[in-house]
């Protein structure tokens, strides 16, 4: 006998075609018919993702909220999802995910005693390969989804166990065609049954079919109802069961070891939401790094001083964050004024983190014993990074010459400040080298700086450090040569940096069925290149080129003591239809190219496919590593050895392709920031790329202070790993305030011993990490034993 699996849904989208205002509202209303339909029909159940919708229920109507307790404890209202929206499952940082569950199964463990047991993104554009390894260390082990579909990726069967590289495994379910089928006559709903039939295989006769009315919400219908329940009766020879999603994976899992197994990412569906809205983009990088940046700046002022960690503060600001995840969102596929809402949330998180990072800087810089006056006025340098750096830092001052706190000077170079027009005066930069979740004090004299030797150099087409040369064409702008001179090659095939145009007339906002960015039109030129920086601590060429009516300029910058090529970008950008990617034809023997996606790394084909990532690309051979870094990007591609990185592109808001009037407007036009970075290393493990990543998007804190009594030293070291390849993702205090947590993963697929150390710790950490595996550690205070824990900071 066949089993169908009725599983009565709404898929809300609560932002998308309308604000999140209107998607709270039709929360209520679909919440409200779904507990009605269980007065009327009492076998009905009614699935029910994404935390978001409790909290506007709870908020907005208690009395409904207690409803739905009690239909949760009946077992017909049903808790799915774990996470506080459907959120893109590409996009997010690997906290950003571990973050979605973290307070989402906490929020539903504190209201009903329970956690939702099944992952929940029907709607989401892709799947990224951690995400088994995500989901079961959130107390999920199965997961539905229905994008990409079988016309953009075949998989093996409908329902299959999907395995994470580190071996982590959960049952997924495809859904076939639709997440929501609004059936208004019998003979629709017979041909629903009769596709979903022929989408299973022979072995298989068990299918789910996923009804009621969507993305604006509403839910099951009378109609609906009454349909299956006509159905069932005229149809004796099926079992229909109106189902939880449980109920179907229980009957699943008694043939799990005879399902397939799938051990690759989902994709492509929607490849151009990769890259659209670049404003989105930008909010939702900075609002991550900021948060995990105050988080360590609490743990650090918390040691450090006793001051009160912000537990509260940061889970507010991160809900904003986690409700920018929803995959319309963070995909830029939204109408226009959802952004403006979003950037309101966003820039609400990011100054909330300023605010709790800054509080806690000043409380350390206030109790640093800086009264020595004759070393001269302090400046101190925050690293809130679990990894040590040296950075170039500037301060809003002129200064004469900067010491060590032990007396040694350091090189500085005066360069121009944004304050210009008012002081007529320039800023000062230097290199500082700051422990992990640490400090350094370094001091401002009033005598001139001594004359120091000067690896750098700069000419009209041209710069050198002791590590790097390079070399633009004159007319073009382009790079012409990166030659590497502590290994003596180049780094280059042909040339780097270019702009490449790409046509994209015909591509929606989402680029439905077009995974291609590949038809170039044109490069910015007509280039001019001038040194705008000559020193000891950097040098500088601005190159400035355009197309139509755009202009990039791109500030190509090399540091003493670096081994990369570090750009920040301007782009004033009015096209239409149309795709900026930036080009570096490598001089790799490979085609072996590898994105970072959360927690993880992948290798994808070089053949032009539009893929997403998180903070960069590289092509890796069996002698080197060519790395792309970005500061706020998440699409790019690689043909053969040439790897690119989408800067921006500009199709019309919200299009899914009818013929727009004149009043449609095309996304991304004006202004655009980026940062980016190319860099060669030798191949070994994945650290030198993570850790340039880190250091180009988290930044030193500078806090010019003055000679006062304290009780702290000139340096503090917070943090340290043993090993290379196990990176610390967060530490911070746990959400019951009862403990320490900490999260590291193992990034080159090997099992390694691994401590982790610090004064931040109040146990040295010694563990066994499995290959690519993320673990979570919690130690209750006054204890001397680490447990390891989900990401929920739940018990295993």
């Amino acid at each position: 006998m066949k089993n169908f699996y009725f599983v009565g849904n709404a898929h809300l989208d609560p932002v998308w075609m309308w604000r999140w205002q209107e998607g709270s509202a039709e929360a209520k209303a679909t919440v409200r018919s779904a507990l009605d339909r269980m007065k009327e029909y009492p076998d009905f159940k009614f699935v029910c993702s994404s935390v978001s919708v409790y909290k506007w229920i709870e908020d907005f109507a208690p009395e409904m909220f207690e409803e739905v307790r009690e239909r949760i404890e009946e077992g017909r209202f049903i808790i799915v999802g774990g996470q506080f929206v459907q959120p893109d499952c590409n996009l997010p940082s690997g906290e950003g995910f571990a973050r979605q569950s973290l307070y989402s199964q906490r929020y539903f463990y504190d209201r009903f005693g329970k956690t939702a047991k099944v992952g929940y993104n029907v709607d989401s554009f892709g799947h990224n390969l951690m995400l088994p390894q995500i989901l079961k260390k959130c107390g999920m082990d199965k997961y539905v989804f229905m994008r990409p579909g079988p016309h953009e990726k075949t998989l093996p069967e409908n329902v299959f166990r999907w395995k994470s590289p580190d071996g982590s495994e959960i049952l997924a379910y495809r859904i076939h065609e639709q997440y929501c089928y609004n059936m208004k006559t019998a003979d629709e709903l017979e041909e629903k049954i009769s596709k979903v039939s022929a989408f299973l295989p022979e072995d298989n006769q068990d299918g789910m079919i996923f009804y009621g009315v969507g993305n604006h919400g509403g839910g099951p219908t009378k109609q609906n109802l009454n349909i299956i329940h006509e159905s069932k009766e005229a149809h004796p020879e099926r079992n229909y069961i109106f189902s939880d999603v449980n109920d179907y994976f229980e009957k699943i899992e008694k043939r799990k070891d005879t399902l397939p197994v799938w051990e690759d990412d989902l994709q492509h569906h929607a490849s151009g939401c990769y890259s659209a809205v670049s404003m989105i983009k930008d909010l939702v990088r900075k609002s991550e790094n900021a948060l995990l940046s105050a988080e360590s700046a609490n743990m650090t002022a918390a040691f450090l001083t006793g001051k009160k960690y912000t537990t509260k503060e940061l889970a507010e600001a991160w809900e904003n964050v986690i409700f920018c995840h929803f995959h319309d969102i963070i995909g830029g596929c939204s109408i226009e004024e959802a952004y403006t809402d979003a950037s309101y949330m966003l820039g609400e998180s990011i100054s909330k983190s300023e605010k709790i990072k800054n509080s806690a800087h000043q409380t350390i810089s206030w109790m640093i014993d800086t009264k020595d006056m004759s070393k001269g006025y302090p400046i101190v340098v925050f690293n809130t990074l679990p990894n040590p750096v040296e950075s170039v830092v500037e301060i809003n001052k002129y200064a004469k010459s900067i010491t060590t706190s032990s007396g040694e000077e350091v090189p500085i170079q005066h360069v121009h400040a944004s304050s210009f027009l008012t002081y007529g005066r320039e800023n000062t930069i230097f290199k500082a080298s700051v422990g992990a979740m640490g400090y350094s004090v370094y001091y401002i004299k009033e005598n001139d700086t001594e004359a120091c030797e000067n690896s750098l150099s700069a000419w009209d087409f041209g710069m050198e450090n002791e590590y790097i040369r390079v070399e633009f064409e004159e007319e073009t702008g382009y790079i012409k040569s990166i030659y590497n001179k502590d290994g003596g090659r180049q780094l280059l095939s042909g040339y780097g940096a270019v702009p490449c145009v790409i046509d994209e007339e015909g591509h929606d906002t989402w680029s439905h069925a077009k995974n291609y960015f590949t038809k170039e039109i044109a490069k910015f030129s007509d280039a001019t290149v001038k040194v705008v920086e000559n020193g000891p601590v950097r040098v500088m060429i601005e190159v400035t080129s355009k197309y139509n009516k755009s202009t990039l300029k791109q500030y190509f910058s090399l540091s003493a003591g670096e081994k990369s090529l570090d750009v920040n970008c301007e782009i004033d950008w009015h096209e239409e239809h149309k795709m900026l990617k930036i080009a570096f034809e490598t001089a790799s023997v490979s085609k072996d190219v590898y994105y970072e996606i959360p927690f993880g790394v992948i290798k994808r084909p070089a053949n032009g496919e539009e893929e997403p990532g998180y903070r960069w690309l590289a092509l890796k051979d069996e002698t080197h590593t060519y790395a792309i870094v970005n500061s706020n990007k998440y699409s790019f591609s690689a043909i053969d050895n040439t790897m690119y990185l989408t800067a921006v592109r500009s199709p019309y808001y919200a299009d899914h392709g009818r013929a727009p009037n004149d009043r449609c407007r095309f996304s991304d036009q004006g202004s655009h920031r980026f940062e980016y970075s190319f860099l060669s290393v030798d191949n070994g493990n994945w650290q030198s790329v993570i850790n340039k990543a880190r250091k180009l998007n988290t930044k030193p804190d500078i806090i010019l202070e003055n000679n006062h009594n304290g009780t702290l030293s000139d340096e503090f070291s917070g943090i340290y790993s043993s090993e290379k390849n196990v990176q610390i993702s967060a530490l911070k205090r746990s959400e019951d305030g009862k403990g320490t947590v900490i999260r590291i993963y193992e990034t080159d697929g090997k099992e390694t011993a691994v401590t982790i150390n610090g004064a931040l710790l109040p146990e040295s950490l010694s563990v066994n990490i499995t290959p690519f595996s993320v673990d979570t550690y919690y130690i209750e205070d006054k204890s001397t034993e680490w447990r390891k824990v989900l990401m929920t900071e739940f018990e295993i």
